[in-house]
Protein backbone atom coordinates (compact mmCIF):
# COMPACT_ATOMS: atom_id res chain seq x y z
CA UNK A 1 0.00 0.00 0.00
CA UNK A 2 1.37 3.61 -0.52
CA UNK A 3 2.35 5.93 2.42
CA UNK A 4 -0.31 8.49 3.10
CA UNK A 5 1.19 11.42 1.87
CA UNK A 6 1.48 9.41 -1.11
CA UNK A 7 -1.89 8.16 -0.96
CA UNK A 8 -2.74 12.08 -1.01
CA UNK A 9 -0.63 13.18 -3.74
CA UNK A 10 -2.15 10.82 -6.10
CA UNK A 11 -5.79 11.80 -5.24
CA UNK A 12 -4.83 15.79 -5.71
CA UNK A 13 -3.42 14.25 -8.89
CA UNK A 14 -7.21 12.78 -10.00
CA UNK A 15 -8.44 16.17 -8.78
CA UNK A 16 -6.35 17.75 -11.68
CA UNK A 17 -7.59 15.61 -14.05
CA UNK A 18 -10.97 17.12 -13.60
CA UNK A 19 -9.66 20.25 -15.02
CA UNK A 20 -7.20 19.25 -17.45
CA UNK A 21 -7.41 16.01 -19.80
CA UNK A 22 -3.83 15.35 -20.98
CA UNK A 23 -4.73 12.62 -23.54
CA UNK A 24 -2.25 9.72 -23.00
CA UNK A 25 -3.04 7.71 -25.89
CA UNK A 26 -1.30 5.96 -26.61
CA UNK A 27 0.60 6.04 -23.38
CA UNK A 28 3.89 4.29 -24.68
CA UNK A 29 4.77 7.83 -26.31
CA UNK A 30 4.32 11.59 -25.72
CA UNK A 31 2.13 11.82 -28.31
CA UNK A 32 -0.37 13.12 -25.66
CA UNK A 33 1.52 15.78 -24.50
CA UNK A 34 0.81 17.58 -28.39
CA UNK A 35 -2.88 16.80 -27.63
CA UNK A 36 -3.78 18.32 -24.67
CA UNK A 37 -6.80 19.78 -24.29
CA UNK A 38 -8.58 21.81 -21.87
CA UNK A 39 -11.85 20.25 -20.40
CA UNK A 40 -14.38 22.80 -17.97
CA UNK A 41 -13.68 21.82 -13.67
CA UNK A 42 -15.24 18.93 -12.99
CA UNK A 43 -17.87 19.32 -9.77
CA UNK A 44 -18.86 15.61 -8.87
CA UNK A 45 -21.49 17.40 -6.90
CA UNK A 46 -23.44 18.17 -9.65
CA UNK A 47 -23.05 14.75 -11.42
CA UNK A 48 -26.38 12.57 -10.79
CA UNK A 49 -26.73 9.01 -10.91
CA UNK A 50 -30.37 8.24 -10.11
CA UNK A 51 -31.24 4.76 -10.40
CA UNK A 52 -35.04 3.79 -10.88
CA UNK A 53 -37.40 1.81 -7.83
CA UNK A 54 -36.72 -1.50 -9.03
CA UNK A 55 -38.50 -3.24 -6.24
CA UNK A 56 -42.28 -3.85 -8.17
CA UNK A 57 -39.73 -5.49 -10.86
CA UNK A 58 -37.94 -7.74 -7.99
CA UNK A 59 -41.31 -9.24 -7.17
CA UNK A 60 -42.55 -10.00 -10.04
CA UNK A 61 -39.52 -12.15 -11.10
CA UNK A 62 -39.43 -13.65 -7.70
CA UNK A 63 -43.45 -14.45 -8.76
CA UNK A 64 -42.11 -16.81 -11.38
CA UNK A 65 -41.69 -20.30 -11.33
CA UNK A 66 -38.19 -22.09 -11.74
CA UNK A 67 -38.64 -23.49 -15.22
CA UNK A 68 -40.04 -19.48 -16.25
CA UNK A 69 -37.21 -18.25 -15.21
CA UNK A 70 -34.89 -20.79 -17.06
CA UNK A 71 -37.17 -19.89 -19.93
CA UNK A 72 -36.48 -16.22 -19.40
CA UNK A 73 -32.82 -16.82 -19.11
CA UNK A 74 -32.02 -18.67 -22.25
CA UNK A 75 -34.33 -16.27 -24.41
CA UNK A 76 -33.24 -12.96 -22.92
CA UNK A 77 -30.03 -13.81 -20.78
CA UNK A 78 -29.07 -12.71 -17.25
CA UNK A 79 -30.23 -9.26 -17.82
CA UNK A 80 -32.45 -10.34 -14.27
CA UNK A 81 -29.55 -10.29 -12.20
CA UNK A 82 -29.03 -6.66 -12.96
CA UNK A 83 -31.55 -6.11 -10.17
CA UNK A 84 -29.81 -7.28 -7.64
CA UNK A 85 -26.77 -5.08 -8.25
CA UNK A 86 -26.09 -2.14 -5.56
CA UNK A 87 -24.35 0.26 -7.61
CA UNK A 88 -21.98 2.34 -5.45
CA UNK A 89 -21.89 5.73 -6.98
CA UNK A 90 -18.89 7.18 -5.78
CA UNK A 91 -17.00 4.18 -7.72
CA UNK A 92 -19.04 5.54 -11.36
CA UNK A 93 -17.94 9.47 -10.30
CA UNK A 94 -14.56 8.23 -9.48
CA UNK A 95 -14.35 6.78 -12.96
CA UNK A 96 -16.27 9.83 -14.65
CA UNK A 97 -13.40 11.57 -13.26
CA UNK A 98 -10.37 10.45 -15.02
CA UNK A 99 -12.80 9.62 -19.06
CA UNK A 100 -10.67 11.17 -21.85
CA UNK A 101 -13.61 12.10 -24.36
CA UNK A 102 -11.10 12.57 -26.79
CA UNK A 103 -10.20 9.16 -27.13
CA UNK A 104 -13.08 7.47 -24.64
CA UNK A 105 -11.51 5.64 -22.41
CA UNK A 106 -10.71 5.82 -19.28
CA UNK A 107 -6.93 7.10 -19.12
CA UNK A 108 -4.80 7.21 -15.57
CA UNK A 109 -0.98 6.83 -14.98
CA UNK A 110 -0.04 4.94 -18.18
CA UNK A 111 -3.78 3.17 -18.33
CA UNK A 112 -6.24 3.52 -21.25
CA UNK A 113 -9.46 0.90 -20.46
CA UNK A 114 -13.18 0.88 -21.73
CA UNK A 115 -15.48 -1.56 -21.36
CA UNK A 116 -15.72 -3.23 -24.68
CA UNK A 117 -18.91 -4.95 -26.37
CA UNK A 118 -17.06 -8.48 -25.53
CA UNK A 119 -16.89 -7.59 -22.08
CA UNK A 120 -20.30 -6.62 -21.47
CA UNK A 121 -21.96 -9.91 -23.49
CA UNK A 122 -19.38 -12.04 -21.15
CA UNK A 123 -21.53 -10.89 -18.04
CA UNK A 124 -25.20 -10.73 -19.72
CA UNK A 125 -24.91 -13.54 -22.29
CA UNK A 126 -27.61 -11.91 -24.39
CA UNK A 127 -28.36 -14.39 -27.37
CA UNK A 128 -29.29 -13.37 -30.66
CA UNK A 129 -29.67 -14.57 -33.89
CA UNK A 130 -26.44 -12.52 -36.03
CA UNK A 131 -23.08 -11.02 -33.73
CA UNK A 132 -23.60 -7.96 -36.85
CA UNK A 133 -27.52 -7.52 -36.45
CA UNK A 134 -27.79 -5.01 -33.97
CA UNK A 135 -29.81 -1.90 -33.18
CA UNK A 136 -30.25 0.89 -35.61
CA UNK A 137 -32.27 4.29 -34.46
CA UNK A 138 -35.18 5.16 -36.35
CA UNK A 139 -38.41 7.65 -35.96
CA UNK A 140 -40.97 6.04 -34.03
CA UNK A 141 -44.21 5.97 -35.55
CA UNK A 142 -46.71 4.25 -33.29
CA UNK A 143 -44.73 2.65 -31.07
CA UNK A 144 -47.66 1.86 -28.82
CA UNK A 145 -49.08 -0.49 -31.36
CA UNK A 146 -45.73 -2.54 -30.69
CA UNK A 147 -46.12 -2.49 -26.75
CA UNK A 148 -49.86 -3.48 -26.85
CA UNK A 149 -48.65 -6.44 -29.38
CA UNK A 150 -46.30 -7.44 -26.41
CA UNK A 151 -48.36 -7.14 -23.83
CA UNK A 152 -51.52 -8.01 -25.28
CA UNK A 153 -53.10 -4.95 -24.11
CA UNK A 154 -55.72 -3.03 -26.27
CA UNK A 155 -53.69 -0.64 -28.56
CA UNK A 156 -56.49 2.47 -27.47
CA UNK A 157 -55.32 2.12 -23.69
CA UNK A 158 -51.52 2.25 -24.51
CA UNK A 159 -51.83 5.36 -26.58
CA UNK A 160 -54.37 6.76 -23.74
CA UNK A 161 -51.53 6.31 -21.12
CA UNK A 162 -49.04 7.50 -23.21
CA UNK A 163 -46.53 10.22 -21.69
CA UNK A 164 -44.52 12.80 -22.08
CA UNK A 165 -41.63 14.13 -20.36
CA UNK A 166 -40.16 17.58 -22.38
CA UNK A 167 -38.87 15.88 -25.10
CA UNK A 168 -39.08 12.22 -23.77
CA UNK A 169 -42.11 10.20 -24.76
CA UNK A 170 -43.41 6.81 -22.89
CA UNK A 171 -45.30 5.24 -20.17
CA UNK A 172 -45.34 5.38 -16.50
CA UNK A 173 -44.11 2.28 -15.12
CA UNK A 174 -46.55 2.21 -12.35
CA UNK A 175 -48.95 2.22 -15.32
CA UNK A 176 -47.00 -0.91 -16.85
CA UNK A 177 -46.13 -2.62 -13.40
CA UNK A 178 -50.27 -3.28 -13.64
CA UNK A 179 -50.17 -4.73 -16.81
CA UNK A 180 -47.25 -7.13 -15.35
CA UNK A 181 -49.35 -8.16 -12.52
CA UNK A 182 -52.43 -8.74 -14.92
CA UNK A 183 -49.68 -10.85 -16.98
CA UNK A 184 -48.41 -12.89 -13.77
CA UNK A 185 -51.67 -14.36 -12.98
CA UNK A 186 -52.82 -15.09 -16.48
CA UNK A 187 -50.28 -16.25 -18.80
CA UNK A 188 -46.33 -16.93 -17.81
CA UNK A 189 -45.08 -15.51 -21.81
CA UNK A 190 -46.49 -12.45 -21.41
CA UNK A 191 -45.31 -11.83 -18.06
CA UNK A 192 -41.93 -12.87 -18.97
CA UNK A 193 -42.02 -10.30 -21.90
CA UNK A 194 -43.36 -7.61 -19.42
CA UNK A 195 -40.49 -8.51 -16.85
CA UNK A 196 -38.15 -7.97 -19.25
CA UNK A 197 -39.46 -4.85 -21.27
CA UNK A 198 -39.20 -3.55 -17.50
CA UNK A 199 -35.53 -4.56 -17.26
CA UNK A 200 -34.64 -3.04 -20.61
CA UNK A 201 -36.82 0.14 -20.25
CA UNK A 202 -35.52 0.86 -16.20
CA UNK A 203 -32.39 -0.84 -16.00
CA UNK A 204 -30.60 -1.67 -19.31
CA UNK A 205 -31.96 2.30 -21.65
CA UNK A 206 -33.25 4.36 -18.31
CA UNK A 207 -34.84 7.52 -19.24
CA UNK A 208 -36.82 9.91 -16.79
CA UNK A 209 -37.26 8.16 -13.40
CA UNK A 210 -40.08 5.90 -13.92
CA UNK A 211 -40.72 6.23 -17.60
CA UNK A 212 -40.24 3.09 -19.95
CA UNK A 213 -39.75 5.82 -22.71
CA UNK A 214 -40.51 4.69 -26.62
CA UNK A 215 -36.63 4.28 -27.43
CA UNK A 216 -36.67 1.80 -24.93
CA UNK A 217 -40.00 -0.11 -26.46
CA UNK A 218 -38.57 0.40 -29.96
CA UNK A 219 -34.96 -1.37 -29.14
CA UNK A 220 -36.88 -4.18 -27.13
CA UNK A 221 -39.19 -4.89 -30.00
CA UNK A 222 -36.39 -5.03 -31.89
CA UNK A 223 -35.06 -7.75 -29.70
CA UNK A 224 -37.78 -9.67 -29.23
CA UNK A 225 -38.77 -9.81 -33.05
CA UNK A 226 -35.59 -9.56 -34.78
CA UNK A 227 -33.31 -11.15 -32.16
CA UNK A 228 -30.85 -7.99 -32.87
CA UNK A 229 -27.55 -7.92 -30.37
CA UNK A 230 -28.19 -5.33 -27.72
CA UNK A 231 -25.30 -4.68 -26.70
CA UNK A 232 -23.42 -2.04 -28.88
CA UNK A 233 -26.62 -0.10 -28.36
CA UNK A 234 -25.99 -0.27 -24.09
CA UNK A 235 -22.14 0.54 -24.58
CA UNK A 236 -22.66 3.53 -27.00
CA UNK A 237 -24.98 5.10 -24.93
CA UNK A 238 -22.66 4.27 -21.86
CA UNK A 239 -19.97 6.10 -23.48
CA UNK A 240 -22.27 8.73 -24.85
CA UNK A 241 -23.59 10.06 -21.38
CA UNK A 242 -19.85 10.04 -19.97
CA UNK A 243 -18.57 11.86 -22.70
CA UNK A 244 -21.67 14.38 -22.40
CA UNK A 245 -20.93 14.88 -18.56
CA UNK A 246 -17.29 14.96 -18.68
CA UNK A 247 -17.47 17.91 -21.42
CA UNK A 248 -20.13 19.75 -19.59
CA UNK A 249 -18.15 19.31 -16.15
CA UNK A 250 -21.68 17.90 -14.88
CA UNK A 251 -25.18 16.68 -15.26
CA UNK A 252 -26.66 12.96 -15.49
CA UNK A 253 -25.43 9.59 -16.13
CA UNK A 254 -28.21 8.00 -18.06
CA UNK A 255 -26.81 4.42 -18.88
CA UNK A 256 -26.80 1.21 -17.32
CA UNK A 257 -25.18 2.09 -14.32
CA UNK A 258 -25.17 -1.53 -12.73
CA UNK A 259 -23.47 -2.83 -15.66
CA UNK A 260 -20.50 -0.03 -15.56
CA UNK A 261 -20.12 -0.93 -12.09
CA UNK A 262 -19.68 -4.48 -12.86
CA UNK A 263 -17.59 -3.63 -14.89
CA UNK A 264 -15.46 -1.18 -12.66
CA UNK A 265 -14.93 -3.73 -9.87
CA UNK A 266 -13.55 -6.30 -12.16
CA UNK A 267 -10.64 -4.57 -13.10
CA UNK A 268 -9.74 -2.49 -9.84
CA UNK A 269 -11.08 -4.76 -7.43
CA UNK A 270 -8.81 -7.42 -8.32
CA UNK A 271 -8.61 -9.07 -4.88
CA UNK A 272 -12.24 -9.39 -4.58
CA UNK A 273 -13.03 -10.46 -7.67
CA UNK A 274 -10.18 -13.14 -7.91
CA UNK A 275 -10.93 -16.00 -8.96
CA UNK A 276 -14.72 -14.62 -11.35
CA UNK A 277 -12.62 -15.28 -14.37
CA UNK A 278 -14.99 -14.98 -17.43
CA UNK A 279 -15.18 -18.79 -18.92
CA UNK A 280 -18.21 -19.56 -21.22
CA UNK A 281 -19.86 -22.39 -18.62
CA UNK A 282 -19.41 -19.99 -15.25
CA UNK A 283 -21.02 -16.97 -15.89
CA UNK A 284 -19.67 -14.79 -13.25
CA UNK A 285 -22.46 -11.92 -12.55
CA UNK A 286 -24.31 -13.87 -10.14
CA UNK A 287 -21.59 -14.33 -7.82
CA UNK A 288 -20.38 -10.35 -8.33
CA UNK A 289 -23.66 -9.36 -6.78
CA UNK A 290 -22.32 -11.23 -3.82
CA UNK A 291 -19.39 -9.26 -3.70
CA UNK A 292 -18.69 -7.46 -0.30
CA UNK A 293 -16.75 -4.20 -1.73
CA UNK A 294 -14.97 -2.29 1.31
CA UNK A 295 -14.67 0.94 -0.89
CA UNK A 296 -17.03 3.57 0.46
CA UNK A 297 -16.33 6.77 -0.48
CA UNK A 298 -15.04 8.59 -3.92
CA UNK A 299 -11.54 9.42 -1.83
CA UNK A 300 -10.98 5.75 -1.64
CA UNK A 301 -12.11 4.68 -4.78
CA UNK A 302 -9.72 7.43 -6.30
CA UNK A 303 -6.63 6.38 -4.42
CA UNK A 304 -7.36 2.37 -5.45
CA UNK A 305 -8.09 3.79 -9.01
CA UNK A 306 -4.90 5.68 -9.10
CA UNK A 307 -2.72 2.62 -7.67
CA UNK A 308 -2.22 0.89 -10.47
CA UNK A 309 0.07 0.67 -13.81
CA UNK A 310 0.07 -1.01 -16.19
CA UNK A 311 1.72 -3.99 -15.06
CA UNK A 312 -0.73 -4.79 -12.19
CA UNK A 313 -4.51 -3.83 -13.58
CA UNK A 314 -6.40 -6.48 -13.69
CA UNK A 315 -6.24 -6.40 -17.69
CA UNK A 316 -8.23 -9.36 -18.40
CA UNK A 317 -10.94 -11.14 -17.74
CA UNK A 318 -13.34 -12.58 -20.84
CA UNK A 319 -11.87 -15.55 -21.79
CA UNK A 320 -13.21 -18.50 -24.01
CA UNK A 321 -15.21 -15.89 -25.96
CA UNK A 322 -14.80 -17.57 -29.31
CA UNK A 323 -12.78 -16.52 -32.36
CA UNK A 324 -15.65 -13.22 -32.84
CA UNK A 325 -13.49 -10.06 -31.54
CA UNK A 326 -14.27 -6.39 -33.14
CA UNK A 327 -11.24 -4.54 -32.58
CA UNK A 328 -11.89 -2.00 -36.35
CA UNK A 329 -13.95 -1.42 -38.85
CA UNK A 330 -12.38 -2.33 -42.33
CA UNK A 331 -9.23 -0.25 -42.73
CA UNK A 332 -10.40 2.57 -39.36
CA UNK A 333 -9.39 2.01 -36.39
CA UNK A 334 -12.63 3.66 -34.98
CA UNK A 335 -16.19 1.91 -35.04
CA UNK A 336 -19.29 3.82 -34.68
CA UNK A 337 -21.94 2.96 -31.95
CA UNK A 338 -25.38 3.53 -32.59
CA UNK A 339 -27.53 3.95 -29.24
CA UNK A 340 -30.97 4.88 -28.65
CA UNK A 341 -29.69 8.65 -28.20
CA UNK A 342 -27.04 9.49 -30.68
CA UNK A 343 -24.07 7.55 -32.09
CA UNK A 344 -20.39 7.78 -30.59
CA UNK A 345 -16.83 6.66 -31.73
CA UNK A 346 -15.76 3.48 -29.96
CA UNK A 347 -12.22 2.37 -30.45
CA UNK A 348 -10.93 -0.99 -28.75
CA UNK A 349 -7.76 -0.68 -31.16
CA UNK A 350 -6.48 1.14 -27.92
CA UNK A 351 -7.32 -1.09 -25.53
CA UNK A 352 -5.91 -4.33 -26.77
CA UNK A 353 -4.56 -5.65 -23.66
CA UNK A 354 -8.46 -6.45 -22.48
CA UNK A 355 -8.22 -8.96 -25.12
CA UNK A 356 -4.80 -10.38 -24.08
CA UNK A 357 -3.18 -8.97 -27.17
CA UNK A 358 -0.05 -6.64 -27.25
CA UNK A 359 -1.02 -3.28 -27.43
CA UNK A 360 0.66 -1.14 -30.43
CA UNK A 361 1.46 2.45 -31.05
CA UNK A 362 -1.16 4.15 -32.67
CA UNK A 363 -0.92 6.27 -35.08
CA UNK A 364 -3.09 9.40 -33.71
CA UNK A 365 -3.04 11.09 -37.71
CA UNK A 366 -4.99 8.18 -39.08
CA UNK A 367 -6.58 7.93 -35.79
CA UNK A 368 -8.41 10.76 -35.60
CA UNK A 369 -8.97 10.75 -40.01
CA UNK A 370 -11.33 7.46 -39.21
CA UNK A 371 -13.08 9.30 -36.86
CA UNK A 372 -17.31 9.25 -37.44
Amino acid sequence: MASSSQSTEKVQNAKLWSKLAHSPVPSQNDVSKAHASLLPSLDLNKIEVRMNNLEGLSNGWRSLPDQVKARFEEKYGRIATLMRVKVQIPALKAMLSVWNPKYGVFSFNDIDTVPTMEEYQALLRIPYSLQNRIYLHLEHRQTWKRLAHMLGTPPEELKSKETAKGNTHGWHWTYLQKCLDQCLRKRWDKASVALALGIYGLILFPGPLGIITCNAVEVFWTVERQRINPIPAILAETLLTLTYCRQQGKGSLKCCSQLLYLWIISHVCHVETKGLTWYLDQPPIERMTRLVISLKNEQQWWERILSFNGHNYCWRKAVGLGPTRYDRCGANRAMSLIGITGYTSYTPALVMRQFGSTQSVINIKEYHQSLP
